[in-house]
């Protein structure tokens, strides 16, 4: 089994890329130095797990990337857990998970997606990948990309930021519901959407960070 911080660094570069994925970037995001994250690269890279280019950037292998995503799956199936079993809020599912990501066994994995029913979204809306590193869900797109006039439905929120998790649930803004892309105000650099026949502004800030599927035919 791969260290915790082998795991947390694959995940993050998966997060962060697909592709030439800075060293201050992942050491931000993981909240290391940079001269840590520069001697974990390299440690990756002689396991064949990471290509490095100097100057550019890390990208995951293909094995690297089967790794990272097998983290992202434990991480995904163990928040839809906690949630429906011990209805934990939507804001402590990160931390939780994380908390508990790394100690899961493939035996007991397994046996927790089978008993969800093998799920296809975590809580949060994202995508949980199968055994394989593969993803049902491929068409979700960002909130601030749609343009005006268009109808979409909420597929994923952010779940690694409490604060704003726990105002867009307070403001009814979560996986599943319908809402119309009324304008955008690049001057004040807001959003308007009407969800519930209200209409509400958001940040492109907050909006660049939901993800949602366009109605097609509306």
């Amino acid at each position: 089994m791969d260290s915790i911080a082998v795991e947390n660094y694959l995940k993050s570069l998966w997060q962060l890329g697909p592709d030439d994925v800075t060293t201050l970037d992942l050491a931000q995001e993981l909240n290391v130095a940079p001269a840590s994250a520069t001697k974990m690269i390299k440690r990756l890279t002689s396991r064949g797990l990471v290509e490095h280019t100097p100057y550019k950037g890390a990208s995951l292998t293909e094995e690297g990337k089967l790794k990272a995503l097998s983290v992202v799956r434990r991480h995904r199936l163990l928040e839809t857990f906690l949630s429906q079993t011990l209805d934990l809020s939507s804001e402590q599912l990160h931390d939780e998970a994380e908390r508990l990501d790394h100690a899961l066994s493939g035996e007991l994995e397994e046996a927790i997606a089978s008993y969800l029913g093998n799920p296809t979204r975590d809580p949060h809306g994202h995508p949980i990948p199968n055994s394989n590193g593969e993803f049902s869900h491929e068409n979700d797109l960002l909130l601030s990309e749609v343009p005006s006039g268009k109808f979409v439905t909420i597929t994923q929120v952010p779940d690694k930021n409490s604060e704003m998790l726990a105002w867009l649930r307070n403001e009814e803004i979560i996986p599943g519901k319908r809402i119309e892309v009324i304008g955008k105000d690049k001057f004040t650099d807001n959003i308007i959407i009407e969800l519930d026949g209200s209409k509400k502004r958001l940040g492109f800030s907050v909006a660049k960070n939901i993800h949602v599927k366009l109605e097609v035919n509306a």
